[in-house]
């Protein structure tokens, strides 16, 4: 498999494993330090957990394939995903720098991955 690829499926998962995260919390209200087990024991606590694991593995796999130079900035990626997910599920708001951001972080990415 293209490394490009297993790269992107590595960002999937780490966002899905943040928005996961984010809805249990959610579910859950304000982090305490008493509060902490049952948020552990959150259903998507636990998913978010496990998106990061599969995550971590296609990463793994990934740092494999291509140099650590390469790979990296591609985590940058994971941002670019999670303001598009924010904003559907969570019904967050975009601004014009968040949007002027992300095309940069793109045109960079761009750039790296012709290298």
């Amino acid at each position: 498999m293209n490394a490009i690829i297993i790269i992107i499926v590595s960002v999937v998962f780490a966002a899905l494993g943040q928005l996961c995260w984010k809805l249990g919390i959610n579910q859950a209200g304000t982090l305490t330090l008493s509060s902490l087990p049952s948020l552990l024991l959150n259903l998507l606590v636990v998913i978010g957990f496990l998106m990061y694991g599969m995550s971590t593995i296609f990463w793994l796999v990934a740092l494999s394939k291509k140099d650590l130079s390469f790979v990296y900035p591609f985590i940058s990626l994971t941002y670019v995903l999670v303001l598009v997910l924010s904003s559907f599920v969570l019904k967050e708001e975009i601004g014009i720098n968040k949007l002027i951001g992300t095309v940069i972080i793109i045109s960079g990415l761009i750039i790296i991955a012709r290298s």
